[in-house]
């Protein structure tokens, strides 16, 4: 049973950097790039050899192939381990779009917007927005 209720797309030669989000780890280097899996309006996965924890807050840096990059805060939902690759997918529920220091940027949602389709039938745009507002 699919439990999402935003589609999610696979979007090819997108890497991912990350690291975890705490005042400790403010200083410190982002990991190696790692391959995008599948990315939505809510959440991303994505593979990598680098540690990382269920649970954890973490910042990602998106790079696309056209140089746009896109940072947002999310946290840890689960991890698979890949087998015979010695390699982690990860899933990442992102944290709310908002005002806040804790949320991510409204240009990051409006980029997400504009780069995937919205298909929750009789959902408008602003419903969309309220959806990741707290």
């Amino acid at each position: 049973m699919e439990r999402r209720e935003l589609p999610r797309i696979a979007i090819n030669n997108v890497t991912v950097r990350f690291k975890k989000l705490s005042p400790a780890t403010f200083w410190s280097r982002l990991s190696p790039p790692s391959n995008l899996k599948d990315l939505s309006k809510s959440g991303l996965s994505f593979t990598t050899d680098f540690p990382v924890k269920k649970g954890e807050k973490i910042y990602l840096k998106l790079l696309f192939t056209d140089g746009q990059t896109l940072p947002l805060k999310g946290i840890v939902k689960w991890l698979k381990e890949i087998q015979d690759e010695g390699k982690t997918l990860v899933g990442v529920q992102f944290l709310p779009f908002g005002q806040s220091s804790d949320y991510n940027e409204l240009n990051s949602l409006d980029y997400l917007r504009k780069l995937l389709p919205y298909s929750r039938e009789g959902h408008s745009l602003s419903d969309e927005l309220n959806d990741h507002l707290q």
